[in-house]
């Protein structure tokens, strides 16, 4: 993947939050978060994804592989961040590597409504693959 562009890693009001940006091509954008993600964290995730999209990046890989603790607020992000991507005719990848994460998409329908995989690679041929 050649990076177009990538935007210095966000941190969260809990320090163990990372969130870091890149644009991977003209459309797509990858966004991958580490650590906590409470309430506010999830509104940057969204805030994030707002942005890429505003700049033509309706191809969206969130790379969740890296987080250890979700709590209120991730799953209503996500659902708001897919409604957005579908409203502008753009495609949403989840990458899901095991709990805590993995357990929110299991107990919701998320993995009904947008791709779910393992790898990040993965996840851009599905975005770019409609």
């Amino acid at each position: 993947m050649a990076i177009l562009e990538s935007h210095p890693a966000m941190r969260g009001l809990h320090g163990d939050f990372i969130l870091d940006s890149i644009a991977a091509d003209a459309k797509t954008q990858v966004i991958a978060v580490d650590g906590t993600i409470l309430m506010a964290e999830a509104r940057t995730l969204e805030s994030q994804v707002i942005a890429g999209i505003r700049s033509g990046r309706t191809l969206v890989v969130l790379d969740l592989t890296g987080v250890s603790h979700t709590g209120p607020g991730l799953l209503g992000a996500l659902l708001r961040v897919r409604r957005g991507v579908t409203r502008v005719a753009g495609q949403l990848a989840l990458v899901v590597d095991g709990p805590p994460v993995s357990e929110l998409v299991s107990m919701s329908l998320l993995a009904r409504l947008v791709h779910v995989t393992a790898d990040r690679e993965s996840a851009l041929a599905l975005v770019h693959d409609r």
